[in-house]
């Protein structure tokens, strides 16, 4: 015959383990949410993970296809340090891609280097820093993936008032590390968006056209060639001003020989009664005069010729069309012209 009270205190010693069991998982430590740091336009704050503890290095849901549209592929990703979340790390790749998309780096196909970070994440940590800081150890991962370009940048934040940015340019094919540069930003994801925009165009030494450059590099452009009916009119203009100021000054130095005869001869006769003596005197005189006005005028008419057509012709041979014609052909027009105040030349083209 069983015994009840047996019974009854292995039910309570049953009870008791149960009791236990459940106070035990009460109590037991749970995981706590890490904080990250906010990145939207409107965060001000200054940067502080000393609670955050960074998450894994890659998130292995993601998928990589790599572009075949024949472009040098660059592959982007920011590499974690001073205890920096991984958000944040994905918030400055993204970024980072999108400059990448701009007009200056057409000749590139820039996507998110996780094939990089898989084998990162294979490594240990010791093993990872190094291959991390070796451009050798990056380019022969970018080299299985057919990589161009590895871009890899990092956040600086402890002991810092502003956070420091920097992007290393690891060239695949020569295993080299083509470029570093580092700059402060702010907390603020535009203004980072911003100072990464500036930043990449420094690492890929891409001109944009500033007022130096353009002071410095100044493109060289060659000139059309100068036509033929052109450089012919251009040649015989220039003749024909250089004749037209040489009979200018003969016919001025001749002027000036008339007017001297004609002061001599009123000087001669200043003491007679007339002025320009006899009669025969007088009409020599009158002659001398006229013949003095006369070629000054010519003279002029020839300086003012000669001046027109040595400037039409250095046009002919300055001015170049875009076209293969002269440019002024059957529009150039020159006309001698005299009036009662004296003579000239009136030349012009149209065009």
């Amino acid at each position: 015959m069983s015994n009840p009270f047996r019974k009854t205190s292995a039910l309570k010693r049953l009870l008791s383990i149960l009791v236990l069991v459940a106070f035990s998982f009460t109590f037991s430590p749970v995981a706590m949410a890490q904080g990250d740091f906010d990145f939207s336009d409107d965060a001000g704050g200054d940067f502080d993970f000393s609670d955050d503890t960074p998450s894994k290095p890659l998130d292995l849901e993601k998928k990589f296809v790599m572009p075949n549209n024949g472009k040098p592929v660059n592959l982007v990703f920011f590499e974690p340090v001073d205890g920096t979340p991984q958000k944040t790390l994905d918030r400055l790749t993204e970024a980072t891609l999108e400059q990448l998309k701009g007009e200056h780096y057409a000749q590139y196909d820039s996507v998110e280097g996780i094939p990089v970070l898989e084998k990162l994440g294979q490594m240990d940590s010791d093993e990872r820093l190094t291959c991390v800081d070796d451009a050798a150890c990056l380019a022969n991962i970018g080299h299985d993936i057919g990589a161009a370009n590895i871009i890899v940048g990092r956040i600086y934040t402890e002991n810092r008032e502003q956070p420091q940015i920097t992007f290393d340019l690891i060239d695949v094919y020569t295993s080299t590390n083509k470029n570093s540069i580092y700059f402060d930003t702010q907390s603020r994801l535009r203004k980072q968006e911003q100072d990464i925009s500036g930043a990449l165009l420094r690492l890929f030494n891409i001109d944009t056209g500033s007022i130096d450059t353009l002071l410095t590099k100044r493109e060289e452009v060659k000139a059309p060639p100068l036509p033929l009916g052109q450089l012919v009119s251009g040649i015989v203009l220039g003749v024909v001003a250089l004749g037209a100021i040489g009979t200018g000054i003969y016919f001025g130095v001749e002027a000036g020989n008339y007017d001297d005869k004609v002061s001599d001869a009123i000087k001669a006769n200043k003491d007679k009664n007339n002025a320009y003596g006899n009669m025969k005197t007088q009409r020599a005189t009158k002659k001398d005069y006229d013949k003095a006005s006369d070629y000054a005028m010519i003279a002029n008419i020839l300086y003012a010729s000669g001046a027109v057509l040595a400037v039409v012709s250095a046009i002919l041979f300055l001015v170049r069309s875009d076209k293969d014609e002269d440019i002024f052909a059957n529009e150039l027009y020159i006309s001698p012209t005299v009036d009662s105040e004296g003579g000239g030349v009136v030349a012009g083209f149209t065009f």
